[in-house]
């Protein structure tokens, strides 16, 4: 069985603001990287993680990339882990929003083509 993992699980594990459900987190997250269980992280859920702990709890953007990138590497985390640490690279490197950096990762990694009107794009 694979597991899909929700937002609200990534942040309080990352956060640690609700003490029973942090232990609960850290649990999950102990047996994904030991590989007894297999969890993928969706595209939306991995937005929404990083805007939640940059815009809601303040937390630096460069940190909030790493404990992500760390997340998405567990060893029982499947699904495409290199579109999604793509991603995170883009956000950081170049500047764009969450979008643009998936945009970016995607065309990159599957050699799409863009069509935008945003020239954030073109720093891809």
């Amino acid at each position: 069985m694979v597991y899909l993992i929700d937002t609200n699980i990534i942040i309080r594990f990352l956060v640690g603001d609700n003490e029973e459900h942090f232990k609960i987190a850290v649990d999950i997250f102990d047996k994904i990287e030991n590989g007894q269980i297999k969890a993928e992280i969706l595209e939306p859920v991995l937005i929404e993680a990083y805007f939640v702990l940059i815009k809601f709890y303040k937390l630096p953007k460069d940190e909030v990339i790493e404990d992500l990138k760390k997340i998405i590497a567990l060893k029982g985390i499947i699904g495409d882990k290199i579109l999604l640490l793509e991603t995170l690279n883009n956000l950081l490197s170049k500047n764009i929003d969450f979008a643009d950096a998936l945009i970016c990762a995607k065309s990159k990694l599957y050699v799409y083509s863009k069509l935008s009107f945003d020239n954030d794009l073109k720093k891809c």
